[in-house]
């Protein structure tokens, strides 16, 4: 290969890159005339729970996270991908019923003030599906661009274990674990991230603050093979929650691309080889 043909070809994947994440950009305008059409008017909400309480939750969380592993330890065992996940269930359990009593002590309007509500909920679930497709190249632009910045600074991007292990599971035995990761796991992440921390973060440093904020916090905890991709889902997220104070349109949003995230993994494989391991790396809050 003459060198400007090797120049040309590692250029490549940074051009296709940031092509979609451009693209993302300029469907970011369209997704704001989308949201004064399905979703008009602007949703205030005053978090009632101050810092310290933030700080117990997300203490008592990180607690959990490590005590997990250090149990499987102490057992001696190598726990299965269907025990990892439960066991990281049990992880967010504990502080999103923290969460729950905390909003029905300190706001008249209780689990309604975490984004709770059935009314308008539909629409602003619409919003959030059709907001996170018209973004998606943008996303997969992202998903593109960060191994080569962590292979530019030489950091080695490697997938999660329960990502592998998801993939060596017999079609039968794929059900429980499906269901975490798609629908039970991003309820709970969506409970204390979105619905618990990003009022309170938005509340002290306004809107664009407290988004970038809650994102940076939640990408952080996905580690750094993950942090960009999922700072950007986690912007997606948050954007749906802030315009619509819908728990449940965000939480379709993050079950949506869980969901098709694995879908890629398991029937596209030459997807899942353009995307790399990270693109999958948003299922669970830890690496």
């Amino acid at each position: 290969m003459l060198p400007s043909e090797a120049v040309a070809a590692s250029a490549a994947p940074v051009v296709l890159s940031a092509s979609l994440v451009a693209a993302g950009l300029v469907m970011a305008r369209l997704v704001a005339s989308l949201a004064r059409l399905l979703v008009p008017g602007r949703n205030q909400f005053f978090a009632r729970w101050g810092f310290s309480k933030a700080a117990l939750v997300f203490g008592a969380f990180l607690v959990a996270q490590l005590l997990v592993p250090l149990g499987f330890a102490l057992l001696g065992v190598e726990p299965s991908l269907r025990a990892a996940l439960l066991a990281m269930v049990a992880v967010h359990l504990g502080p999103a019923l923290l969460v729950a009593r905390l909003a029905r002590e300190l706001d008249p309007e209780g689990l309604r003030s975490l984004g709770l509500r059935a009314a308008g909920t539909p629409r602003a679930a619409l919003f959030g599906v059709l907001s996170y497709v018209l973004l998606l190249p943008g996303l997969v632009g992202v998903l593109l661009l960060w191994p080569l910045v962590l292979e530019r600074f030489g950091v080695d991007a490697a997938p999660q274990e329960s990502l592998t292990a998801f993939l060596e599971l017999a079609p039968d035995e794929r059900l429980l674990p499906l269901a975490l990761a798609v629908l039970v796991l991003p309820f709970f992440e969506e409970l204390l991230f979105r619905g618990f921390l990003q009022p309170l973060l938005v509340q002290n440093f306004r809107e664009v603050g407290g988004l970038v904020l809650t994102s940076l916090v939640f990408a952080v905890l996905h580690g750094a093979s993950a942090f960009l991709p999922v700072f950007a889902l986690s912007l997606i997220l948050g954007g749906v929650m802030l315009r619509t104070q819908r728990l449940l349109a965000a939480w379709a949003v993050h079950a949506l691309h869980n969901g098709l995230t694995l879908w890629v993994a398991l029937s596209l494989p030459d997807a899942r080889e353009l995307l790399g391991p990270e693109a999958l790396l948003a299922l669970l809050p830890t690496p």
